[in-house]
């Protein structure tokens, strides 16, 4: 690329540099006989040959001029090629974080190397490479896997570089994620799982998990198998390096946080938002009817799917009446949650298994609905059958 850009910049150039070439010759031409040769020549025609050495040097240094002009010409067109090869390979953060580009494990004890295959997705696609689709859980294995002792310290695959290290602190982490766009996969030894970090946005740490019991996507490490605190390891890319990621204002107002728990904007214009999550784990949580996010109030919605999952400590929660759908595994193994209050007005769809797996001895009251056209609604959710499904109180 560039032998073919000096080039295109000889062939502008080369003319113009041939007849100033040419300019000097005939100013030689002029200066030899009038002050090397000592012989008489009348007044008016030194006049003359002054005056055309005059106007020679000043189309000298005009031809001078269109040079530089010229020069200043190629390097901006070669600047505007670059920048436009740039953004032709930005990659935004809503881009970068769609679920397409993340995985589920293909089988048990391989989550570091589905982790590790996402984080090369990543790389991949923040580096320009069109094909990042092409790079799967089993393309990586046979340069990152070791057959009975797992992933590798260090390994290349797709053309990133892949390094280990120790990792000591949250902190740690922080910092590099805030060199590493593409995340970081750290891994818990003594709960033996591994997950990518995401970002750190806005205070909170963000994360996909590879587990199936997991939903898809990123999402906030709360709802993660392992926590950041738990880590002691990590892999990271050492190569490429200086990847970059654009962030518009519309991927900063994604996903907001506010009382605790996280929020999407489904529609502006109707004002409704979808509750995608929790920032920590609290033991007792309620799901507003609205909530306000910079400044405007919006109606809650929504669960979104797996949005409480694997909430190790949550024992309570209130569903606001504004909820019309609790999407697949909203609390999914949400071993502790013993009781339930839907404020029911507006529900239409319960998802699959969105209530599997929580405590056999939970509670499920409705308000504001017959419990008759509530419980037809939780069919093939896996509301296990020694919980009660009952009215509640206004």
């Amino acid at each position: 690329m560039a032998d073919k850009r000096m080039r295109r910049k000889a062939a502008n150039t080369g003319s113009v540099r041939s007849n100033y070439r040419k300019r000097k010759t005939v100013t030689a031409s002029i200066l030899i006989p009038v002050f090397f040769l000592n012989v008489s020549v009348p007044g008016a025609s030194i006049w003359a040959q002054t005056n055309r050495i005059s106007q020679t040097q000043s189309e000298d240094k005009q031809i001078q001029d269109d040079l530089i002009s010229e020069d200043k010409q190629v390097q901006d067109d070669l600047i505007s090629e670059d920048i436009q090869t740039k953004d032709q390979h930005a990659v935004t953060f809503a881009q970068l974080n769609d679920n397409e580009v993340f995985l589920k494990q293909s089988q048990a004890r391989v989550c570091t190397l589905t982790a590790s295959t996402m984080m090369i997705r990543r790389a991949a696609m923040l580096s320009g490479n069109q094909d990042w689709r092409q790079i799967t859980e089993k393309s990586v294995r046979k340069y990152a896997w070791a057959e009975k002792t797992g992933l590798k310290w260090n390994f290349t695959a797709a053309g990133v570089s892949v390094v280990h290290k120790s990792l000591s602190s949250i902190n740690e982490l922080i910092g590099l994620l805030d060199k590493h766009p593409e995340g970081v996969v750290i891994y818990n030894a003594r709960k033996p799982h591994a997950i990518l970090v995401t970002d750190y946005t806005d205070g909170i740490l963000y994360c996909s998990d590879p587990s199936n019991d997991k939903p898809s996507g990123r999402y906030p490490i709360a709802q993660a198998s392992i926590t950041a605190e738990s880590a002691s390891r990590c892999w990271y890319v050492k190569s490429p390096v200086n990847l970059t990621v654009v962030k518009t204002d519309a991927d900063r107002q994604s996903e907001q946080a506010a009382n605790g728990l996280m929020y999407r904007v489904l529609d502006q214009e109707k004002k409704t938002v979808s509750c995608t999550g929790r920032v920590s784990d609290d033991t007792t949580v309620t799901i507003p009817e609205t909530v306000i996010l910079d400044g405007v109030e919006y109606q809650v919605v929504q669960i979104a799917e797996g949005a409480f999952a694997d909430a190790a400590k949550l024992k309570e929660i209130t569903i606001g009446a504004n909820i019309a759908e609790i999407e697949p595994k909203a609390f999914y193994q949400c071993k502790k949650l013993r009781k339930v209050t839907i404020h029911a007005q507006n529900l239409k769809k319960i998802g699959t298994d969105a209530f599997a797996k929580i405590h056999k001895k939970a509670q499920i009251l409705i308000v504001g609905k017959q419990v008759e056209t509530f419980a037809s609604l939780l069919t093939g959710t896996s509301v296990p059958v020694t919980a009660t499904v009952g009215a509640g109180k206004q």
